[in-house]
């Protein structure tokens, strides 16, 4: 969702590996023969003693001089990072570098409602989020309409009284099916493309903010908080509470079972999803920590475990893999998209669109995020300011040729190579 993060002022952990312990060494003490002879041979002139000391010399020194070696060896910068960092060494990925220019508005007559999320379609056009229609379709000219049969499978937009929250959209892995997640809801819509079909697989008692389906048909999905409109999910922003959790319901094929089971809580603002290619790692935003979490998963017994932070980011919103399996992070606070390359864990700015007024927003937005103070007022135009509206998210087209980038405005940006 478009929830904005929460600055946390960093923890340091002293480790202070406490006194060191220095055993007793026991006194070697020659035995008897041994200290005879070096008695005797000290009552005994040493007709050769000048010519074996030069000699007892050179090897002590030689010695020495080796132990010397090796130390410096040990010690220096360049030992140091070959044998205990390989961050150091590692060469991250050439990431591209997108920047905003009004040309990159898509479409042009900034039609769109609430275009949280989206996805590519193999014929060049794409989907994204629609407030008033569940789903809208832009073909590769930017014209647009309503996509899916979402009024036949009660969809209603009708504020103040009701208001619908399109919101995260994953595609299946048969490239037909597209599952669309309603934060405000709680229910998952499952949509053919070819037909436009839309039905209700899922009705969850909280919103639902971002999904997932893996290879054995759960789909693995997001709460932000106990919410079951938005009032109470915009709460959760205002004065962050650890409501989010992570869910899963099985599926398989167009069959679902209910309810959805729970395998990840405590979480302050649960909001995108993602899981890597290989199927190792789930992925979770959280928004008003300022990270995003890694989860070791086995789709086979849909578990998760070994919990860490894989990411600290400036609120972290939707999560998603290129084709290459690095996470891309979208940042609404910063009007910025980050990426990680997998192999260095490293952070790159792949977008950035600076504003005096943003800038004023993000230090107060982290002010009182230190402070405990509301939120909420921080959340206007003046904060998403060059873009058309709050960033939340971004995908690909099929060849990976064209990049977008969603928002909460009347139109998303559009990057062609």
């Amino acid at each position: 969702m478009s929830a904005d993060g929460l600055s946390i002022t960093a923890r340091h952990i002293n480790r202070d590996p406490g006194p060191r312990s220095v055993g007793n060494e026991p006194e070697i003490t020659p035995q008897p023969s041994l200290r005879s002879e070096l008695t005797e041979s000290a009552r005994r002139p040493n007709i050769g003693q000048h010519l074996e000391k030069p000699k007892y010399m050179l090897i002590k020194t030689a010695f020495c001089l080796l132990v010397i070696g090796i130390i410096s060896q040990l010690t220096s910068p360049s030992w140091s990072q070959t044998t205990n960092s390989s961050k150091s060494n590692c060469r991250a990925t050439d990431f591209p570098s997108y920047t905003f220019n009004e040309s990159n508005i898509f479409p042009m007559d900034r039609s769109l409602h609430h275009s949280e999320d989206g996805k590519a379609l193999a014929d060049g056009r794409i989907i994204v989020g629609d407030e008033a229609f569940g789903l809208r379709v832009i073909d590769v000219n930017g014209n647009s309409g309503p996509f899916g049969k979402f009024k036949d499978a009660g969809w209603v937009h009708d504020p103040p009284k009701v208001v619908a929250g399109p919101n995260g959209i994953f595609m299946e892995r048969d490239g037909r099916h597209l599952l669309l997640a309603d934060v405000y809801s709680g229910k998952i819509y499952r949509v053919d493309t070819k037909t436009e079909e839309t039905r209700i697989i899922y009705d969850h008692p909280f919103g639902i903010n971002s999904l997932v389906r893996d290879s054995k048909g759960t789909i693995w999905f997001t709460q932000s908080a106990k919410n079951a409109g938005p009032d109470e999910m915009w709460t959760a922003v205002n004065r962050p509470i650890d409501s989010g959790a992570v869910f899963y319901l099985r599926g398989l094929g167009d069959q679902f079972k209910a309810p959805a089971v729970e395998v990840a809580g405590n979480i302050y603002f649960a909001n995108g999803i993602a899981l890597n290619k290989a199927e190792e790692y789930l992925y979770v935003a959280e928004t008003m920590m300022d990270r995003v979490l890694r989860y070791k998963i086995k789709v086979e017994s849909s578990s998760l475990a070994e919990r860490e932070v894989y990411q600290n980011v400036t609120s972290p919103d939707n999560l998603a893999f290129d084709k290459d399996d690095n996470l891309w992070i979208a940042s609404p606070i910063s009007n910025r998209v980050f990426a990680v390359d997998k192999k260095c864990r490293s952070l790159h700015t792949v977008f950035d669109a600076p504003s005096a007024s943003n800038a004023k927003i993000q230090e107060e937005w982290n002010v009182r995020s230190r402070t405990g103070k509301p939120l909420l007022e921080l959340l206007g135009p003046e904060l998403s300011n060059p873009l058309p509206g709050v960033l939340t998210g971004m995908f690909w087209s099929r060849d990976h040729k064209t990049f977008y980038i969603t928002g909460l405005g009347n139109a998303i940006l559009k990057f062609d190579r």
